[in-house]
């Protein structure tokens, strides 16, 4: 049975904005991939085609540049820190068969993808669905796809201060013998990742309310944590769904780095 995987995304801001909820959500075709709208208003940037601005790090299949509710870019893409890091995405270091790594599509080592079938529409509330397919493969066999990714990704109406984003990612092992997880040391790092705009005035609570410190190993910090920004006047909330099999922890970073879901960890 394939694995499901649910997060959820609020992009909040502090300060108090005009009201736009009457535009529709819709989908724009543009240089390598698709626009996501609010009316006029650009909400996220799906990465379809191939990204090669540095050919050693060529991706796609992830999500940049997404907004924050006053029109400013909140993820970061190619960062001279980290080149491999890019936007909203999903990866792990470690992907077997039959006990045996065959690439690393975390740092994007012998692996590409292959973006399928996509379609967009408006549901019944009137939420944005865009739902696609993902071929992943090792570079030297690229005939022979290890693993289906079905994603949707749920683009709402913004609200007088939020906007919520759904990501449901489903995985479906197309070998026998096949297990993928984290980085193979104790920060254990790998799954859902926001490589989001912070600086020395970004702070970092937990779902309990509690103002946390970004550690080097995962940390628990329960359902949800809330990343904000008092000076920006901005933040960000990624919440785990509950339906989800659970999270190892969260590895959280001040500065040049992800925020990462960690799933499974490790193991």
């Amino acid at each position: 049975m394939p694995h499901r995987s649910t997060f959820i995304f609020l992009l909040l801001m502090l300060s108090i904005i005009v009201h736009t909820n009457a535009q529709v959500i819709h989908f724009e075709k543009d240089e390598g991939g698709f626009w996501i709208k609010q009316g006029e208003t650009k909400v996220l940037f799906f990465q379809r085609e191939v990204n090669d601005s540095v050919p050693e790090y060529a991706r796609n299949n992830y999500f940049h540049p997404v907004y924050d509710l006053n029109g400013n870019v909140i993820t970061e893409d190619f960062p001279e820190d980290h080149f491999h890091h890019r936007g909203i995405f999903w990866a792990w270091h470690q992907v077997s068969v039959n006990g045996e790594k065959i690439c690393d599509p975390w740092d994007i080592k012998n692996f590409e993808q292959k973006v399928r079938d996509i379609e967009f529409k408006l549901n019944e509330e009137g939420n944005g669905e865009l739902n696609y397919t993902s071929y992943w493969y090792a570079s030297n066999k690229p005939d022979d796809p290890f693993m289906r990714e079905h994603t949707t990704v749920t683009v709402h109406p913004r609200t007088l201060r939020y906007r919520q984003i759904d990501f449901e990612i489903e995985l479906q092992a197309l070998e026998h013998q096949f297990s993928i997880g984290g980085s193979d040391n104790i920060k254990g790092y790998g799954g859902f990742s926001f490589r989001l705009k912070t600086n020395a005035n970004t702070e970092f609570y937990s779902s309990g309310g509690e103002q946390i410190t970004p550690q080097n190993t995962a940390m628990k910090c329960g359902a949800f944590v809330n990343i904000i920004n008092p000076e920006l006047k901005r933040g960000v909330v990624i919440h785990n769904n509950p339906q989800n099999p659970g999270i190892t922890g969260w590895i959280l970073r001040q500065d040049n780095s992800m925020q990462n879901c960690a799933w499974p960890g490790r193991e």
